[in-house]
C-alpha cells in the first residue's frame, strides 16, 4: 500500500495490535474463528436502502429544524447553508445505494457477502418503483432553481419525503428467518465453542449477587429476526439465547456518525461508573436509585450490538401511536 508521500509504514502501536490478534489465534484458534464469523454474519442486517435514505433525512431534517430555532426570528427568510446542501446533494447522488457499496464493504466483511450485496444493489438500481423515486428526488432537491435554497421550503421537502417513504416501510415485512440469510448463526450451538454474551464483561461482577467467573455463553441463536423501528431508528431485533435458558434480545443498528456513537458510548461507561457508587450509598440503595446502562458492543465502525428491552417505549413512540389511532398528523399534533 502507497501514498504521495511513499509506502505506508506500520507503527509501533499496529505491530503490538498485530501480535496479540497473532497469540490470541494461537492460544484460542476455535473461539477467535467463530467471533470473526459472527462479525462476518452481521452483514446481513445492514438497512436496506429505503431505511439508509430515511436515517439521513431525519438528520438532515434535524439539522435544518436547529438552524430554523437559530434563525426564529427571520425564519422565512433564513437560508440553508453550505453543509446540508453538500449533504443533500451527496444524498442525490446515492440515494440508498452508498451503503451497499462494495468497495466499502469487501474489507471488512467476507467476498461472499460482499457479492450478494453488490448484487442486491444492482438489483435495487434496475427496480422501476426506485428509479421513478430517485427521479423525483433529485428534481425536488435541485438547488439551481430560484427559492430551492430557503430553509423554509427545504424542511417542507424533508417532511414530504419522509412521509413517503415512512409509508413505503409500513407495508414491508416486519421479520425474516435466520436460515434464509445467515446458515453460521442458525447452525451455531454451544457445543461448537463458548461465547459469551456480547457485551457480557462490560457488567461489573464480583462481591454481588454474581461471582466474578459467572458469564452467560450463547446457547444458540433464535430463529426469527424482527425488522423494528425504536426511538426514530430502524434496526433488527436480534434474539440469543444463553446457557442459562433466558432469551436476551439485541439491536443491530447502523450508526450514522462514528464520532456520535463513540461519544455515546462513553456516557454510557460513566453511567455504569455511576452506578457502582450509587450501590455503596445507602440512600441509594435504599430507593433502588440506578441508571439503566444497555450493554453497547461496536461489531464493525457501521455497526453495533445494542442490549434491547422489547417493553420499553420511548415518548416520541406512544406520541405517535396515539395519532394514527386518532387518525392525527405526528407533525401538527393537538392542539
Amino acid at each position: 500500500m502507497s501514498s504521495e508521500t511513499g509506502p505506508l509504514k506500520a507503527t509501533a502501536a499496529m505491530w503490538r495490535c498485530s501480535r496479540i490478534m497473532h497469540l490470541l489465534r494461537e492460544l484460542r484458534p476455535t473461539l477467535l474463528s467463530a467471533l470473526e464469523a459472527i462479525a462476518d454474519q452481521m452483514i446481513w442486517f445492514r438497512e436496506n436502502w429505503c431505511e439508509e435514505v430515511l436515517r439521513q433525512l431525519k438528520h438532515t431534517l434535524s439539522r435544518c429544524q436547529t438552524l430554523a430555532f437559530e434563525n426564529s426570528n427571520n425564519v422565512s427568510d433564513a437560508q440553508t447553508t453550505v453543509p446540508v446542501q453538500n449533504s443533500l446533494r451527496r444524498l442525490v447522488s446515492t440515494f440508498g445505494l452508498g451503503i451497499e457499496s462494495s468497495s466499502s464493504i469487501s474489507s471488512t466483511f467476507s467476498s461472499a457477502a460482499s457479492e450478494s450485496l453488490t448484487k442486491r444493489k444492482l438489483a435495487t438500481s434496475q427496480d422501476p418503483v426506485f428509479q421513478r423515486l430517485k427521479a423525483k428526488f433529485s428534481r425536488d432537491f435541485d438547488f439551481s432553481l430560484p427559492n430551492s435554497t430557503r430553509l423554509h421550503n427545504v424542511i417542507g421537502k424533508l417532511k414530504k419525503w419522509i412521509r413517503i417513504l415512512e409509508s413505503k416501510m409500513a407495508v414491508l415485512p416486519k421479520s425474516f428467518l435466520l436460515e434464509e440469510r445467515c446458515r453460521f448463526l442458525n447452525n451455531f450451538s454451544l457445543s461448537n465453542t463458548e461465547v459469551e454474551l456480547p457485551g457480557e464483561f462490560l457488567s461489573p461482577k464480583g462481591g454481588g449477587a454474581k461471582p466474578l467467573s459467572y458469564c452467560i455463553k450463547i446457547a444458540r441463536f433464535m430463529p426469527r429476526v424482527e425488522i423494528v423501528r425504536k426511538c426514530g431508528i430502524s434496526a433488527r431485533r436480534l434474539f440469543i439465547r444463553g446457557h442459562n435458558g433466558k432469551v436476551y434480545p439485541y439491536l443491530v443498528t447502523n450508526d450514522a456518525s462514528l464520532t456520535d456513537s463513540r461519544r455515546e458510548e462513553r456516557v454510557l461507561q460513566l453511567c455504569r461508573a455511576m452506578n457502582v457508587y450509587f450501590s455503596k450509598r445507602k440512600e441509594s440503595c435504599k430507593r433502588n436509585l440506578v441508571f439503566y446502562v444497555p450493554k453497547v458492543v461496536a461489531v464493525s465502525p457501521q455497526m453495533r450490538l445494542v442490549e434491547d428491552n422489547p417493553t420499553n417505549l420511548c415518548l416520541l413512540d406512544i406520541f405517535k401511536q396515539y395519532c394514527r389511532q386518532h387518525d392525527l398528523d405526528p407533525e401538527i399534533g393537538r392542539a
